[in-house]
């Protein structure tokens, strides 16, 4: 009697570009709040023309994250359980996300309104209040990451500080193509200054994302046999080398020091325009990169 058995279990990705797009959304909304407290919490008075539309802007891309996670559930009618106290889970951080997915924008609406009413004292509190939950609402999804320990792609303690750079450098990226949108409309133009600070805060942070990408790198070669194929499997994924590393972060770094095009504006834009579509590869790459390698 033949005993064998043959199992087919097929390699299926369970999430989809939805999810991706959920965390752009997030870290978008998170670094263009921070960047709109600036003036208003930090007392930075030049970036004081871009706290309402910065604030604005994260709040209407906060609005989408959580559409694009309720669209990736099976049974998306039941998203309202995630908010239900008998089904919290005090060790998952995407139970905790719920929660500050409904909390953080509230509370970035009333600063808003704040702003929009020039109460500079009642702004700068809520400011105070908001800034740690727009981290901690971006923040989660890299604990997501970090605590599955059976993705090697993923399970790394620097995710939830690389998605924190990032986003804070999608938000700037962002900020600075409004800023130049603005610029062309208003009857006094912004500050020179507040374009060279965007850009070497955008300078500051790629260099720290590469060094977090080589950090990284470092760590799943000589990790496990997993981490090994992983960033081989990375290496050999064009939308990760030449999306994400290139065009997303080596390009406009390049751009944003060179004499001859860092003081220019079009190519500021130009820069702030690959860091943002590089910003979303990351996201891209996070995921179904992990998902490309078999669990053993």
């Amino acid at each position: 009697m033949d005993t064998s058995v043959l199992y087919n279990v097929p390699h299926e990705i369970p999430w989809k570009v939805y999810i991706p797009l959920y965390f752009y959304f997030t870290g978008l909304s998170a670094g263009s709040f921070i960047l709109s407290t600036l003036s208003t919490v930090f007392g930075v008075k030049r970036f004081k023309p871009l706290a309402l539309p910065a604030a604005i802007i994260s709040f209407l891309l906060l609005l989408l994250a959580p559409v694009c996670l309720i669209l990736d559930l099976r049974q998306p009618f039941r998203f309202w359980h995630t908010l239900v106290p008998q089904y919290f889970n005090s060790t998952s951080a995407l139970s905790y996300g719920s929660w500050l997915l409904t909390i953080y924008p509230i509370a970035n609406l009333v600063y808003i309104y704040y702003i929009f009413v020039n109460n500079d004292r009642i702004t700068r509190i809520l400011g105070m209040f908001t800034v740690p939950l727009a981290i901690f609402v971006h923040a989660y999804t890299g604990f997501a990451f970090a605590l599955v320990r059976a993705r090697a792609w993923w399970h790394s303690a620097l995710m939830p500080g690389y998605f924190l750079t990032s986003a804070l450098l999608s938000g700037i990226a962002l900020l600075v193509v409004v800023a130049l949108i603005m610029d062309r409309h208003r009857k006094e133009p912004l500050e020179a200054a507040l374009f060279r600070d965007l850009r070497l805060m955008m300078v500051g942070i790629l260099l720290m994302d590469l060094f977090w990408n080589g950090s990284f790198w470092l760590t799943l070669l000589v990790s496990t046999a997993d981490g090994y194929v992983s960033i081989l499997y990375a290496f050999h994924e064009k939308l990760y080398v030449w999306g994400e590393l290139v065009s997303g972060m080596l390009v406009p770094l390049v751009i944003l020091v060179l004499p001859k095009t860092r003081d220019d504006r079009v190519w500021l834009c130009v820069a702030s325009l690959l860091i943002i579509g590089g910003v979303f590869l990351m996201r891209y790459s996070v995921v179904f990169i992990g998902f490309e390698i078999p669990l053993s």
